[in-house]
Parts: structure tokens; sequence; C-alpha cells
């Protein structure tokens, strides 16, 4: 009898030598790896962002062949450095020059590398030859006439946010996805730079060399496993199959986020600057923080806000490094034993963290957190200086710059003070909410249940619900702007908007305080959700994914989270919608869609998949894509004029 080949499967025997029956084993199909990562369902969907883009930018240059808006400053500065003019700038521009830098490889590549770029230019009429809209403006000369401006007119440099905006972003999303949320796709740590010295105190770890050993193999449990969690078996290759489909699906809906996607067809700096730091921020999640560092400190040439998301990966890296030397309880664990102060403060003591799940958590808990964040980070001292040090020089020399330039802003910085403005927080809760309603879509009496005991459900609740109503409305009545520049332009949405919410009534702005407690509620609770508890069968096959130590639905993460945000927002005096970008693609990459875990992997939403993807994903694709159509069809097609300007104006976000 000749012996079976490697790749044929032999089903197991139904009873074994004492006639007892044997557990069923799950069998993978021949020459597939479960771990082996599967990257075509990105592929096709970076293939229909590029084939939208492409069309879109046909039809804008085609209408639009002269920089508009914003454009009239960013596409002159770009031609200068195309030709070489690096000292020559325009004080009206505020952000760096890093788009014009970046313009300046892309064009040298496209001249050097693709020479069928110029015949496929040279044939399409839509393309924009000579440099237009910008020579009538103060100082402009004869030298931008240089033949090399070919491919840095106003098309070509156009395009070059195509390619951010419908290959980066969408991979990079990608790439965050699997790591945050699938448990076949953990990386995994390296060895923790650990300074080990005799007693507690800033110098280093308490641990011994003992426990710094075990801590490398022992973290906290991924996000859905804890105790009286159910592991249900499943098809593993399946699974991982939908984790990597559902993920390439959030990845297309980012890069269709129409706040974003509607500036691919423009040259405007959002579109990079949310590619550099997605960039700095995966490097983060593959334990590279040098070169996160590094990504980091590039994205600071593109939006000087920026800086907040490099203290976001700073602060992130100190709790990862505590959490990895002395790993803390299972947040399910800690919401069926909640722990008492002195407990907390003396685990802390010897490094370890309070984090429990956001969902489960009241006020009390972010503070007994924050406490054992400061305790814990001052007993390891060194590991933390270690892990936040390639941070730490960026946040540096982004001070020095500060300092030396007398302000944040280059060229005019008149007009651009900063100023407190709290209440932005709450319309980037209220717009996060409406813009992607379907991902909070859930069983309605379930959503409304859970919502009133998070907010009601105890006395110590119900009190902080009416202290963070009290507080916002404090915040409303005393720091809500108008400025100038809002109501002197209107081709934006955001003047309509206004005039018909907060400057319906003198009292109209009080009207959006319940609004805006509920969708701060429901925005940052959807970080804390957690998908369903992860099958035995898949940790079996990937160690790793009991070994994940990132963790986003806890307390540190929305704390971190919320400093990127609040810095970003609340210091910017003008409302616009743009500000968004960046904080709301961090927010769409980590939250859970519907009710998380509390949804069975058995319930309707899971049953009527579609193509491995939740339907409520796909309704937020076609939502997006019907928002996109319809902004740039007014883009193009609702023109009108200024008394007294040139030129025609367009409705845009």
């Amino acid at each position: 009898m000749t012996s079976p080949s490697s790749s044929t499967i032999i089903p197991p025997d139904d009873e074994d030598s004492n006639n007892k029956p044997k557990p069923a084993v799950t069998n993978l199909p021949a020459k597939m790896d479960p771990l082996l990562r599967d990257d075509f369902q990105l592929y096709v969907r970076v293939g229909l962002l590029l084939s939208i883009s492409i069309y879109t930018a046909v039809k804008v240059n085609t209408v639009v062949t002269d920089p508009y808006l914003d454009e009239v400053f960013h596409i002159p500065q770009a031609q200068k450095y195309c030709l070489m003019k690096f000292k020559e700038w325009d004080d009206k521009i505020t952000t760096p020059p890093g788009l014009y830098l970046l313009s300046y490889v892309y064009v040298g590549f496209v001249q050097t590398v693709l020479p069928v770029y110029r015949f496929i230019v040279v044939n399409n009429p839509w393309a924009t030859f000579a440099p237009s809209g910008w020579d009538t403006r103060p100082g402009s000369t004869s030298n931008f006439t240089h033949s090399s401006l070919i491919h840095c007119s106003t098309a070509p440099l156009r395009f070059l946010n195509v390619i951010g905006g419908s290959i980066f972003i969408p991979w990079l999303v990608y790439e965050i996805c699997l790591y945050v949320h699938s448990p076949y796709h953990q990386v995994v740590p390296p060895a923790i730079p650990v300074v080990v010295v005799a007693g507690p105190g800033p110098g280093g770890s308490l641990a011994d060399p003992k426990e710094v050993e075990k801590a490398k193999r022992k973290t906290e449990l991924p996000p859905g496993i804890g105790p009286k969690e159910s592991l249900p078996k499943i098809d593993v290759v399946e699974d991982r199959l939908d984790a990597e489909a559902s993920a390439a699906q959030t990845a297309m809906n980012v890069a269709l986020f129409p706040l974003l996607y509607f500036f691919n067809s423009l040259f405007y700096t959002d579109v990079w600057s949310t590619v550099f730091v997605l960039l700095a921020y995966r490097s983060y999640l593959l334990y590279s923080p040098w070169q996160s560092a590094g990504w980091s400190f590039l994205s600071l040439f593109f939006r000087q806000t920026n800086i907040l998301w490099t203290i976001f990966l700073l602060m992130l890296s100190a709790i990862r490094i505590l959490k990895r030397l002395h790993p803390p309880a299972p947040s399910t664990l800690l919401h069926h034993h909640t722990l008492s102060l002195s407990a907390i403060l003396g685990r802390a003591g010897f490094g370890g963290l309070y984090d429990p799940s956001v969902v489960y958590s009241d006020v009390s808990d972010y503070l007994k957190s924050l406490l054992s964040i400061a305790i814990s980070a001052y007993n390891n001292l060194s590991p933390v200086l270690i892990s936040i040090e390639p941070y730490a020089y960026v946040i540096g020399a982004f001070g020095l710059f500060v300092w030396y330039n007398g302000s944040i802003a280059l060229g005019d910085k008149t007009n651009h003070v900063s100023t407190f403005h709290p209440v932005q927080l709450f319309y980037f809760s209220i717009f996060t909410l409406l813009s992607t309603p379907f991902v909070f879509l859930t069983n309605p009496i379930t959503l409304l249940v859970t919502t009133t005991k998070s907010l009601f459900g105890s006395p110590i609740k119900a009190a902080t619900t009416v202290a963070a109503a009290v507080l916002i409305g404090g915040a409303v009545h005393q720091f809500t702007y108008t400025h100038p520049f809002m109501l002197a332009d209107n081709r934006h949405y955001v003047f309509y908007l206004w005039r018909r919410t907060i400057l319906a009534h003198p009292h109209a702005k009080y009207a959006g305080i319940p609004v805006y407690l509920l969708s701060s509620f429901l925005v940052y609770r959807q970080l804390g959700l957690k998908p369903p508890a992860i099958p035995e069968s898949a940790r079996s096959i990937n160690p790793q994914s009991s070994a994940v130590v990132y963790t986003t639905h806890t307390i540190t993460f929305l704390l971190s989270f919320l400093a990127g945000t609040a810095g970003t927002l609340v210091f910017a005096p003008l409302v616009e919608f743009r500000y968004f970008v960046v904080p709301w693609v961090m927010w769409r990459c980590h939250i859970g869609v519907g009710g998380g875990k509390d949804e069975r992997r058995d319930g309707w939403w899971r049953r009527n998949r579609v193509g491995g993807v939740d339907l409520r994903v796909w309704g937020e694709t076609a939502v997006f894509l019907v928002v996109h159509a319809v902004t740039i069809r007014i883009f193009l097609e609702r023109e009108f004029k200024w008394e007294g300007t040139e030129g025609v104006m367009r409705f845009m976000w």
C-alpha cells in the first residue's frame, strides 16, 4: 500500500480504540496557509478608486482649467519649486512647503522616468500646458514660461493627489485595520528594551530579569477574550478572508470619505498630509519607532497641526511599553471585578496600569487610569523614555521652529492667531455621527437601552451626564465664535449651514447642547466597542493572536485619541470641515461596527454579509459615492459670480 501524499487530507476515525467518539477536527484546504495574506480584495478596490478618481479628474480639469481658490497660491508656489526657486515664498501661504517639495520630486520623476506621460498629456484636451490663473498676480515673472513646467501645470499637479488619495490612503488604512482588528494579522513584538535597577524609582523598571522575560511572552488578552465568553468554532480560512475583505472595504470607504475624496481632484495639502500621518501610525504598529518618528517629522512639512498626532504616537508608545512590562488585567475581568482605588494605586506602584474598557467605565475610571499611568511611568521611567525618544526629538525640533518663527503659522500670521475654541470638539462629534450613520446601526431597542444605562444607569453616571451637559452649555455660551472669514466667503457649505443653524436665532446655539452631548457619547463610545470573541481555532493556528498588546477599546487609547483630536481642533478659530479629516480617519480605522461584541456571530447582520463585508459598511460606501457625485456635480455646474471680481465661483467643502 502506498503512503498518502503530503497534500492529501486524511479524515479522522469516528471512534478511537476505546470506542469513544473523537472530537471533530477542522481540516484546512490543501495548500492553503491560514496566515498567508491575500490582498486581492484590496487590489480590486484600489482599481475601482483609481477609475473613479481619474474620471473625476478628467471632468474637473475639463471644466476648471485654471487654479481655483487656494490653488491660486499653491500651484504658483509649486511651479517656483519646479524651477528650483526654493527661496521665493508667497507670504499668503501659511502651511509648510511639503506639498511643493513633493511636487518637485514627482515632476522630476515624471520627466525623467515616464516619457510616455508627455504623449498622454499632449493628446488629451483636458490637460493645461501653460500655467494659467497665476500670471496676473503681483510678483509674477516671465520665467514661468520655462518648458519644464509642461509637467508642473495645473492638471499634472492635481493628479498627484489622485495618486495619494486612491493608492496610498486605501493601502495604509487596509494595513492599519488588519493590524488593529484581525487576529490573523498581528505583529510579533520585538524584545523589550528594559533598564533594570534595584528598587523602585525613576531609574528604571522594578522588574527583575525573570519578570521581564515573562512579560515579553505575556500581554493583555485581545479584544473580545475574557471570562465567561464563548469561543465559537469557525472556518478560520473563511474568517481570515472575511477579515481581509472587511478591512479592504473599510479602506475604500475611508478613501471615499467625501470631505477627503473631493480634494483628490484639486491641488490641496489635505490628501498628502493624511498620507504621512497614516505612514507614521503604520510604522508605530509595526514596532518601528524611529521610522514612525521620521514619517511624523515629514508630516509636519504638510500641516503644522500634525505635531498633535506625533504626541498621540508618543502617548501610545509610553502606554504600550508599560503594558508589555506589566500586563494589566483583561478589561472584561475589570468589568466583573471592580478594583478599589487603593488596589489600583498599589498595582501602579509596581508598574501595572488600570485600563478598563471604555464601554464599562465611568468618570472615576478615567481618573484612576490617569493616576495609574503617572505612577507606573514614574516607576518605569527608563524604558518609557527609551520608547518615546524618537518622538521627543520630533517634538523638540518643532518647538525650536515655533520659537524661531515666532508662531506656528508661516507667512501671514495676523489672520491665523490661535484661539481657544473647545466647541470645535462638539462640531466634530456631530459631523462624525451624521457623516457615518450606518456604522452606528444596531437593534434600536438595544441601542436605546444601552445608551440610557450608560448615561443614567447609576447615580454617578447620571451626575456625570448632568455635569457634562452643564460644561457643554458653558462652552457653547462662552466660546461659540463666528469667524469673519466664514461669513465673508459663500463658496463653502459651512457658510450656509452656519447661517441656518447658529445664526438663525440669538439663542439657537443652545439648542445644540443635547445633540452635542449625545453625539459625543456615541462617537467616542464606538471606539470602545469590541469585535465578537476570537474563536479558539483561530488562536490555535495563530498563537500571536492570543498575545495582542495593542488594544483600542480601552481608556488609555481614548485619552490618547482625545489628546490628538482636541489639540488639532480646539485652537482653530475658523470652523472648517477640512480640519476634521485626520481625526475622522483615525477614528474610522478603530471603531467597531454596530453593537460590537453584543452582536452574535450568528445574528442577522453576520448571516447577511455580502462578500464577507457587513451590510452597514456597504451602506456607508453607497452614501459616500452619492455624496461625492452630488458635490462634484455642484462644484462643476453651479457657477456664480462675485460683483467686481473676474472669473466664476463654485461651491465646495
